[in-house]
C-alpha cells in the first residue's frame, strides 16, 4: 500500500478528518513534526503539508526544508497537498508572492466558487462552505492554475504541476475548531470583525458540510492523481 506523509508545523494543526480518510483507506501513514524532526528522505506517494500561525515569508530552517521537499516532489510528479501555510509555501516555492491580506478570514465561510474546469472540485456546490483561518494571501506562481476563488481573495486554491494548494481548511473536525478557538480566543477578541463565540455557535450547523466537502475533494484528488 502507498505511503502518505503528513508534515505538521504546529502541534494543534493535525491531519484531522483528512487523516481519518487516509487511514480508513489503508494507506501507510507517517507524520513528522517539522519544527523538531527531520523530514524523511524516502519517497512517498502523497505529501500533505499542514498549516501553522507562521508566515511562509518567515526565514525558518524547517520551512526552507519544506520548500525543498515541495520542489523535489513536483520535479518527480509526486502529489503534494498544501493546506493554509502549506499552500503559501507551494506558491512561494515556485515564485509566487506571499503577503498580508486586506482582511483576516477566520470561521465558517460559504462564499467559495470553484472554476468550471476544476475536476478536483467536481460535485461541489456553488458557493461551497469551508473553514478559514488565515491572514496572509498569495499571488499565483507563473504557470499555476486557479481552482477556487472568492470575492475577497481570488486565489483560494490552485494547482502547480503535481502540487495543489488550499488556502482554506476542509480537514478540520469539531475538536480542532474548538481547540484553535481556545488557544487564540484572547487575541481574536482584539479583532473587531471576528467573534469567537459566534464561530463556536456555528460549528454544529457547518461541520458536517465541511467534512462532506473534504470527503468529496479527497476522492477527486485520489482519482486525479491515481492514488
Amino acid at each position: 500500500m502507498s505511503d502518505v506523509l503528513f508534515v505538521q508545523n504546529t502541534r494543534i494543526e493535525g491531519s484531522g478528518y483528512l487523516g481519518d480518510l487516509v487511514n480508513d483507506d489503508g494507506f501507510d501513514v507517517q507524520s513528522v513534526n517539522a519544527k523538531h524532526e527531520i523530514i524523511p528522505e524516502k519517497e512517498f506517494s502523497l505529501v500533505v503539508i499542514l498549516g501553522a500561525p507562521e508566515s511562509a515569508n518567515d526565514d525558518l530552517p524547517y520551512l526552507r526544508d519544506e520548500q525543498q521537499l515541495i520542489k523535489k516532489c513536483v520535479e518527480k510528479e509526486i502529489p503534494v497537498l498544501g493546506i493554509c501555510l502549506g499552500s503559501q509555501l507551494i506558491a512561494k516555492t515556485f515564485g509566487g508572492r506571499v503577503y498580508p491580506g486586506t482582511k483576516k478570514e477566520i470561521g465558517f465561510y460559504n462564499d467559495l466558487v470553484a472554476e468550471s474546469n476544476s475536476s478536483l472540485f467536481s460535485g461541489f456546490q456553488k458557493p461551497f462552505t469551508v473553514f478559514h483561518w488565515h491572514g496572509d494571501t498569495f499571488d499565483l506562481p507563473e504557470g499555476a492554475t486557479r481552482l477556487v476563488r472568492s470575492e475577497i481573495y481570488p486565489n483560494q486554491a490552485f494547482q502547480y504541476g503535481s502540487a495543489v494548494g488550499l488556502q482554506f481548511h476542509l480537514e478540520v473536525n469539531e475538536q480542532m475548531v474548538n481547540l484553535w478557538l481556545d488557544k487564540t480566543e484572547e487575541k481574536l477578541r482584539e479583532i473587531p470583525y471576528i467573534d469567537p463565540d459566534k464561530i463556536r455557535t456555528e460549528i454544529d450547523a457547518n461541520i458536517s458540510t465541511v467534512k462532506s466537502n473534504m470527503r468529496n475533494f479527497y476522492n477527486n484528488f485520489k482519482t486525479s492523481f491515481h492514488l
